[in-house]
């Protein structure tokens, strides 16, 4: 809602996310003016290797930096998927060159961790920090990219320990007031491979598809709801509310987090274009269909002397007000039915573990402990570790304890297969690799399925160990639950 982003615009920022090489980088949404596809770059002789060249920006030349080359990675071929990211460098547009943009989010600031002291490929000093998302499975290194792209240094350096996230919100708040009259920015995305298009004011953030709860007796256009950060939010399709065939999810497919005005709602889309500054200029108020149509629709942006148009939509009008009152219901106060009371209270009771098998028994740890999971590496022996320490390992320039869990729990020893995974777990802030046999799967349980464990467990393993006991399939299926801080306690 509109008052939630009042609430929190101090503990969130905003990032627009993308790759260079198999990295991911996030860059403050402030600093970024707009994202363009790539134009035609004209050389420019004896220029630094990372200077891809200049381009012609709406009459202005802009210097394009190459995103790869200025962090130390192989040059690459652009393609379709290639974007510039234009940067206000100390008053001067600039623009750089990366692989890909992924999408446009909001992150808790708590979420926002120090960087390490080693980083592959990237200065250090470029570096305000690392975002964990999906449980820690996706890491964004969040990039100053005005420091980066300034190759002149003449960009006061902030002070360790400044509040960035504060400043970056004043800045936030300041820039949507000042904010020039003759612009508006959007979030651009396709839909049946039409391009429409949202006021980024209105996105509070852009996720990839989770786990979708069907509602019963909702409209056919409301997908179901999904559960964000505690919080229930419900899912329009825009091709099914619009009437457009039925396309299933894939890589592409994205739900943009919109603020409707009374509420907030997911509108699933197909692919998210880029992010972009439009003159108003060039906006014209939309044709009259239907009366309907003129609300929903805010005007059309005509770019590219016509020959692209985006859609853009107004989200305070895209739904009725009886069909509002329905949707917004489904995380209100209004009279569930029983079925559908269910269904919310096992969205939101639930736990998530990872599963997996050592010996004959399989066992489980919660997602929010588990960073990723890897096939086997080389393990370095070190001499005088505790007996159930395998020895460690390289991650990326970290190293990392590996723990051989059969040894902690008195079972014989197995050669390394296929199956054998190690992984990667965070407590307290430390990292530690966990060696299993094999991992199963992802699983959601309903908390009434974990039970306390018994006095005398069947495996034989230290009751300490394991907290809980999973119960699936009637209690055919019976997963013990590590508790984490003991598991690691060999310290």
């Amino acid at each position: 809602m509109a008052t939630g982003i009042n609430n929190t615009i101090n503990a969130e920022r905003q990032l627009v996310t993308f790759l260079l090489g198999e990295d991911e980088f996030g860059a403050d949404i402030m600093d970024v003016k707009e994202i363009i596809r790539v134009p035609d770059i004209t050389k420019v002789p004896n220029a630094p290797s990372y200077v891809e060249g200049a381009c012609n920006l709406r009459g202005n030349v802009l210097p394009i930096i190459d995103g790869r080359i200025r962090f130390n990675l192989e040059r690459k071929s652009k393609d379709e998927n290639s974007r510039i990211l234009v940067i206000d460098v100390d008053g001067k547009p600039t623009g750089m060159l990366v692989d890909k943009v992924s999408e446009v989010i909001r992150v808790a600031t708590d979420h926002i961790e120090e960087p390490p002291q080693i980083v592959k490929n990237v200065d250090s000093d470029y570096l305000n920090g690392v975002v964990k998302l999906n449980n820690g499975k996706r890491l964004v290194m969040l990039l100053d990219v005005v420091r980066a792209l300034n190759v002149n240094g003449t960009v006061k350096q902030k002070k360790k320990g400044q509040d960035q996230s504060s400043q970056k919100n004043n800045t936030l708040i300041d820039s949507t007031n000042a904010q020039s009259i003759d612009e508006e920015q959007l979030v651009s995305f396709l839909l049946n491979k039409e391009e429409y298009a949202i006021g980024i004011m209105k996105v509070k953030e852009i996720i990839r598809v989770p786990q979708i709860v069907k509602i019963p007796n909702c409209e056919a256009y409301v997908e179901g709801v999904v559960s964000l950060r505690n919080n229930l939010l419900p899912i329009i399709n825009l091709r099914a509310y619009f009437g457009m065939e039925h396309m299933d999810i894939d890589d592409h497919t994205r739900i943009l987090v919109v603020d409707m005005g009374t509420f907030t709602a997911g509108i699933m889309v197909d692919k998210i274009s880029e992010v972009l500054r439009v003159p108003t200029s060039i906006i014209q108020p939309p044709p009259k269909f239907s009366s309907q149509s003129g609300e929903q629709l805010k005007g059309i942006a005509k770019l590219d002397n016509g020959k692209r148009m985006i859609l853009i939509l107004e989200p305070l009008k895209l739904i009725s007000e009886d069909e509002l009152s329905s949707i917004s219901s489904i995380n209100g106060d209004h009279e569930k039915n029983a079925e559908e009371k269910n269904i919310i209270a096992n969205l939101v009771e639930e736990e998530q573990l990872v599963t997996f098998k050592i010996d004959l028994e399989e066992y489980g740890v919660k997602i929010t402990n588990v960073q990723e999971i890897n096939r086997m590496p080389e393990v370095t022996k070190v001499p005088r570790a505790p007996y159930c320490i395998e020895g460690i390992v390289n991650l990326r320039g970290n190293v990392i304890p590996a723990l051989n869990l059969r040894r902690l729990f008195n079972l014989p020893e197995k050669q390394v297969t296929d199956s054998t995974r190690i992984i990667i777990v965070d407590f307290n802030g430390k990292r530690t690799g966990i060696v299993v046999d094999s991992v199963s799967e992802v699983l959601r349980f309903e908390k009434n399925l974990i039970e306390s464990p018994p006095d005398i467990l069947s495996s034989g393993i230290d009751s300490d160990y394991v907290e809980a006991v999973g119960k699936l399939e009637g209690g055919k299926r019976m997963i013990l639950i590590l508790d984490i801080s003991k598991v690691l306690s060999f310290s």
